[in-house]
């Protein structure tokens, strides 16, 4: 795996997420009560033996750089490899920020030529998941593939599939089709964001893509690799959430709900890693009232909270009710307020007697900082 190196694209295009991305690129959002949605795809590689990641870098992303630092978390503050952050894609000395996946790696081939690895991964950082590589490496070099492609069955057709790039393999394991985005796909089976290439026929491919003026790496690069390279997919089983929508990212929260799920993503041999932040403990008072919630430190809680996520530092006030929601960072309930089914994101005040109810597949949205 040391052979491997490993590029996130931090990317918000055509991503369905309003007001939860307006500060903040995609991969910055905070997932799970204490993580970044980041956390997950860097941690599966550092848990892979891959000490030379790169992360491709779009609009918004200075929350995102403060979140990663140096790598240390991650034991990727190294003196040879580690983490870099590359800057956005800039075209005639001004970032042009509809540029494209093709545009973001053209913006990154230096980084890509002076690494030494053999193979890479690239990868988004939106899709949740405790997964490592090795085996999925080792297909990619048995068959002998320019391009492996790791997706998920989803089992069942439903609205996601719908936004989402769909694949067609057949029972050699090759891609024979790919959709994105189709009203009505073909199969189950959900591609991850994530693909394994070879270096230089990475370089290869996405200077010959700069140049005939495409844009996008699936539509534009991978759906014609299809008929001409040899492209391969290989499943994971595991638990998979991807984040491209206000709609998922909320279910995809609530799913840490569930003692299993919860289990195999955090609770597996291989932890998922994230920047450190020593806070006390949580206070519980005598009137609060818990119930199938994951709270993190330093929360004053003296209102009821059921089925919600509960992020560091948040204080829910005597007689509020918080209900199916999330509540970020340093964020404050006052007395007698109700929350149902909505987001509130870090560092807002919702004063008191205050009433919030969305539905679970539209929530609430309440953004940075509001004070409502």
């Amino acid at each position: 795996m040391k052979d491997m190196m490993g590029i996130i694209m931090a990317d918000n295009s055509e991503l369905r997420l309003n007001e939860l991305t307006e500060f903040r690129s995609v991969p910055a959002l905070p997932f799970g009560g204490r993580y970044r949605l980041v956390d997950f795809i860097l941690s599966n590689m550092v848990n892979s033996g891959i000490i030379n990641v790169g992360v491709a870098t779009s609009i918004n992303y200075s929350s995102l750089m403060d979140h990663l630092g140096s790598g240390a978390p991650w034991d990727l503050n190294r003196k040879i490899y580690g983490l870099f952050m590359l800057p956005p894609y800039v075209r005639g000395g001004v970032s042009d920020i509809s540029a494209g996946s093709v545009d973001q790696l053209y913006g990154v081939l230096t980084f890509l030529r002076r690494s030494r690895q053999q193979y890479v991964l690239l990868a988004s950082g939106r899709t949740v998941c405790n997964m490592t590589f090795d085996a999925a490496l080792s297909q990619h070099i048995e068959k002998g593939a320019d391009i492996t492609v790791i997706y998920h069955d989803k089992k069942e057709k439903d609205e996601q599939l719908s936004h989402s790039t769909v694949y067609e393999v057949n029972e050699d394991g090759r891609v024979t089709g790919i959709e994105t985005e189709p009203h009505f796909p073909k199969t189950t089976l959900q591609g991850m964001g994530m693909f394994i290439i070879g270096r230089l026929k990475l370089i290869e491919l996405i200077e010959d893509a700069y140049a005939r003026g495409s844009h996008d790496f699936v539509r534009d690069l991978l759906r014609n690799a299809v008929n001409t390279l040899n492209v391969f997919g290989y499943e994971y089983k595991g638990f998979v959430g991807t984040v491209d929508s206000v709609r998922s990212y909320f279910e995809v929260n609530m799913k840490m709900l569930d003692a299993d799920v919860r289990k195999e993503i955090f609770g597996a041999e291989n932890r998922i890693y994230t920047k450190v932040k020593d806070q006390v403990p949580t206070q519980y008072k005598e009137t609060s009232q818990i119930s199938d919630s994951l709270i993190a430190d330093g929360c004053v809680i003296e209102g009821k909270v059921e089925n919600s996520i509960i992020f560091r530092g948040v204080h829910i006030a005597k007689g509020a009710v918080v209900k199916n929601s999330i509540v970020m960072q340093n964020s404050v309930i006052e007395e007698n307020c109700d929350i149902e089914n909505t987001i509130i994101d870090k560092e807002c005040t919702l004063r008191a007697s205050k009433r919030l109810v969305g539905q679970p597949n539209y929530p609430v949205i309440l953004p940075k900082r509001t004070l409502l």
